[in-house]
């Protein structure tokens, strides 16, 4: 595909690193900071304005397939994704870090103004966390778009049920599949022998019904009302806060530590939340509030340093699961690996959405929690493959088909199922197996045709 990137910011290089080497990229940027990274990359870059026609020529956004609008300046973004819409069809993305601009180009006037989608980040990463905090004991949660479909990743802390015990002895219920296991640095595709060990983290996915009830095996206190405390009354606290208000189950408390601040959150939002105004990186008003009662402890400041060291405070305080926002993606792995259940980028998850809408080689790509150690993928079947049971296949190893798509139906399948002509397999795999299994399905339809040639 060709793509072109306005903007070499901290997401313009989460973009770059992605696509450079599968698509024609051009980035147009100018710092020089930014060139200097863009530079290593196998990309053209532009120097110059985006809102510049002259700049959006040379970059030729004309015969773009995609142009992502993600510079420092929302008023850039928007100008130059307006002027992208006149000069081509590529599909536009339009980043914006303030409300007021999502508010304004998300309604009838950005229907208007024609730009395929604005994101908002901050939004994206609120609602996000409200769905993991409303499955207690998940660390990650997706639900497919207009399929009976749903993911959910545990890990196994000490004390856990599963811990010791062989995948088979689990019982998941029928309609669901354990599909991926992340032990350490390693990704397994597990198989009914897997023994699970403490810490695992153990990937589950199926239809909706059948993960309420692997959601009940995890979930310790089922029926009882969550416990929740915010750090962070910024855009992502609030957005977080407003997510979940709703919900009769959840009690919230929030922590603010500027007055001006709590005074607009408190209008802004129902007397379901409680505001808070103190510092939230205050020991002793931390112990104050009863972290070991607290269901999900959540800091989302804007800044990294203090994200993590109040997350780890109340780590130590025994806040049942603890919820951190990383700034920066490049810190994700480095807070888990100091204990954090959930460390998430607001820009990683941004850039994460926007590429798997615009994934060429997949319909669908999910890059599951390990910063793209492993994915789902959705594969169509050729037409012309010979129907096969799953016992039969024989996959290739790193690779497990999680659902089968026919027509308007979508099936977690057994062994005794069958894939078939035309379906649409999603396909759980470690990212170094991503296309083994078009190859092995291509090899199947050659096999069958040999054999068919080699019996008249």
């Amino acid at each position: 595909m060709k793509i072109v990137i306005s903007g070499g910011t901290e997401i313009g290089l989460l973009f770059a690193r992605h696509l450079a080497n599968n698509n024609d990229l051009h980035v147009i940027e100018t710092l020089p900071q930014a060139l200097n990274q863009l530079e290593q990359l196998d990309l053209q870059i532009i120097h110059g304005n985006p809102t510049s026609l002259a700049v959006l020529q040379e970059a030729k956004v004309a015969e773009a397939d995609a142009f992502i609008a993600c510079a420092h300046s929302d008023e850039v973004n928007v100008i130059s994704c307006l002027a992208v819409k006149q000069l081509g069809k590529a599909q536009t993305f339009c980043f914006v870090n303030k409300a007021h601009y999502f508010e304004t180009f998300a309604g009838e006037l950005g229907e208007q103004l024609v730009i395929d989608q604005l994101i908002w980040p901050e939004k994206l990463l609120g609602e996000y966390i409200a769905k993991i905090i409303r499955v207690p004991g998940a660390i990650d949660v997706k639900v497919f778009d207009r399929e009976d479909l749903k993911l959910l990743e545990f890990r196994l802390k000490s004390g856990n049920f599963a811990i010791g015990k062989q995948l088979k002895d689990l019982q998941i219920p029928h309609g669901a599949l354990a599909v991926a296991l992340f032990r350490n640095d390693s990704t397994i595709i597990p198989s009914g022998l897997t023994k699970l060990q403490e810490n695992d983290k153990i990937i589950f996915m199926g239809h909706e019904a059948s993960m309420r009830k692997i959601e009940s095996r995890f979930n310790p206190s089922p029926g009882k009302s969550l416990n929740i405390l915010i750090v962070g009354g910024g855009n992502v606290g609030y957005i977080l806060a407003k997510s979940l208000e709703a919900f009769n189950n959840i009690k919230i408390r929030l922590i603010e530590k500027s007055l001006p601040q709590c005074q607009l959150l408190t209008e802004l939002l129902s007397d379901r939340v409680l505001i808070l105004h103190a510092d939230g990186s205050d020991s002793a008003f931390l112990r104050s509030q009863q972290i070991d009662n607290c269901d999900c402890f959540v800091s989302v400041t804007g800044n990294d340093e203090r994200n993590l060291m109040v997350s780890l405070h109340a780590k130590t305080l025994n806040a049942k699961k603890v919820i951190t926002r990383a700034h920066s993606a490049e810190n994700i792995d480095f807070f888990e690996k100091l204990g954090i259940d959930v460390a998430l980028s607001s820009q990683f998850n941004a850039v994460q959405s926007v590429n798997r809408q615009i994934a060429k080689d997949a319909i669908d790509v999910f890059t599951i929690f390990e910063k793209g150690k492993a994915e789902i993928r959705e594969i169509a079947v050729p037409a012309d493959f010979p129907p096969s049971r799953l016992m039969d296949l024989k996959l290739p190893e790193g690779v497990i088909i999680a659902a089968i798509k026919r027509g308007g139906h979508t099936l977690v399948p057994g062994g005794e199922d069958k894939v078939k002509g035309k379906d649409h397999l999603r396909v759980f795999c470690a990212s170094d197996q991503g296309e083994t299994l078009t190859d092995f399905l291509m090899q199947k339809v050659r096999e069958a045709a040999e054999e068919f040639e080699a019996n008249t």
